[in-house]
C-alpha cells in the first residue's frame, strides 16, 4: 500500500486540512487549517516514515 500511495487522508480533517465548522443558519464554513497536517490534508503512512528514516540515516552517513 505504502509503494502504490505513500500518503493517505489525515485522520483529523478527513483530508480536507481544516475543520468543517457549520454557521448560525446551518451552512457549512471552513474553518481554520488543521494543526495536525498543517493544511495539507494529507499524512505519512507508517512505511513511508520509515523509508525517510532509513534515507535519512543513509545520507547522514551514520
Amino acid at each position: 500500500m505504502c509503494a502504490a500511495s505513500p500518503y493517505g487522508d489525515c485522520r483529523r480533517c478527513g483530508g480536507l486540512g481544516f475543520k468543517l465548522r457549520q454557521t448560525r443558519s446551518g451552512k457549512p464554513k471552513r474553518g481554520k487549517d488543521c494543526r495536525r497536517c498543517h493544511g495539507h490534508g494529507k499524512r505519512a503512512r507508517i512505511g513511508r516514515l520509515l523509508f525517510n528514516y532509513a534515507a535519512r540515516l543513509y545520507r547522514e552517513g551514520r
